[in-house]
């Protein structure tokens, strides 16, 4: 995986989030922002060339109106700001977007995990109850079918009702799938 020099400083990877219309325009969404990210690869450039996904927001309004920042607080009452420093989208379908968490104590980077995500895009869409959007957590491509089923069971637990199914995702090639399978099919 190239890591660039700003990267290389600070010894973290971009985290991306895809936002995504529906339920319906995943499969497609996944596809297209893989083409993105391959047509980054090649250029080598931007943070979307060598980002991790982290995973997929499923809300119709926040791909028309995404976040500039969300702000999570930590059970040890510091507060984590996700600041989205860049996005690319096609408008209206989907849209993905490179977070920068960091703690505003501390001012030092986050690890961020699938609850912290959530967690932050439940607060961001918390004004409208009607509108709260479901997760689709996002998992190395080699990560284990038994460790990806405990985390979605986690997550399902935690988050009844908000979870879909998985994203895999290969780190080195950017290369997207669902149900680990693959989406040129």
């Amino acid at each position: 995986m190239k890591i660039n020099s700003n990267e290389a400083q600070i010894g973290r990877v971009t985290n991306l989030l895809l936002f995504v219309r529906t339920t319906d325009d995943l499969a497609r969404s996944c596809r297209q922002v893989e083409e993105f990210f391959a047509f980054c690869r090649n250029r080598q450039s931007g943070s979307f060339a060598d980002g991790r996904l982290l995973g997929a927001w499923i809300d119709e309004h926040a791909v028309t109106e995404l976040p500039q920042e969300m702000e999570l607080r930590l059970s040890t009452n510091d507060v984590v700001m996700l600041a989205v420093r860049e996005t690319f989208s096609l408008w209206g379908v989907w849209s993905v977007a490179s977070i920068e968490p960091m703690c505003m104590e501390t001012k030092a980077g986050v690890e961020l995990s699938h609850d912290r995500v959530f967690d932050a895009l439940f607060a961001f869409t918390r004004g409208d109850s009607e509108s709260i959007g479901r997760y689709s957590p996002a998992f190395a491509h080699d990560t284990s079918k038994k460790q990806v089923r405990a985390e979605i069971k986690r997550l399902n637990t935690r988050y009844p009702l908000r979870i879909e199914q998985p994203i895999y995702y290969d780190p080195v090639t950017g290369e997207l799938s669902l149900q680990n399978e693959r989406l040129h099919h």
